[in-house]
């Protein structure tokens, strides 16, 4: 039976941070992994899925309907059908939260052919961390919307936003994230980071 995230075969990083065994990557890693991905489109599917903090059905499903981006207020807007999730808690969700760059981001992410199907993901995230010098153990479509979802509940961004922005109940996150721990350093960079991208404001 074929694994829908992989990880038979690899050996878990000892280094590496994981959440239910779900690789998590911090800014050098993202920026390094993201660099050895060849193509622009691909390039884009993957800031655009770590930005947003979407599941890739959500991203996917986003690509056949451009409407439901408000570039007015750069928000995108989810409703019950674009979630399509058992456990979903909100009847609508609004990813917003968006840097300004967000628009060009999404007209790149509308003119390229469609993602493909998930399996495909994974087998290619797995194939460029091997490429980039990292082990694959973890790495899948996932790995994008828990690197996000880890570093705002770890840098301040209040918690009822997060829950909202990724539509996740309260018990959920912390029943994921309470044993992260990120080094000062990282943490130093995340901030950067999610203050580059609008994410992390100082009136939060």
């Amino acid at each position: 039976m074929k694994e829908k995230y992989p990880v038979s075969g690899f050996t878990r990083d000892k280094e590496a941070i994981y959440v239910n065994g779900i690789r998590i990557f911090v800014p050098v890693e993202y920026d390094k992994f993201k660099a050895g991905i060849p193509k622009k489109r691909h390039k884009t599917l993957f800031e655009l899925s770590t930005i947003t903090g979407m599941r890739y059905a959500e991203i996917q499903r986003l690509y056949d309907h451009p409407e439901w981006y408000s570039e007015s207020r750069n928000q995108i807007r989810l409703n019950e059908d674009a979630q399509k999730k058992v456990k979903r808690k909100a009847k609508e969700r609004t990813i917003d939260l968006l840097p300004s760059t967000f628009p060009y981001i999404l007209d790149q992410f509308f003119n390229w052919p469609a993602p493909p199907d998930i399996d495909t993901w994974n087998q290619d995230l797995k194939r460029w961390a091997v490429k980039t010098d990292f082990n694959p153990f973890g790495i899948s479509a996932k790995t994008t919307r828990k690197s996000i979802e880890s570093w705002m509940l770890s840098s301040g961004v209040p918690p009822f936003k997060v829950y909202q922005r990724q539509g996740h109940d309260p018990q959920t996150s912390l029943y994921h994230y309470q044993g992260l721990s990120f080094t000062d350093i990282e943490m130093h960079q995340i901030k950067k980071r999610l203050m580059e991208w609008g994410i992390l404001r100082t009136d939060s």
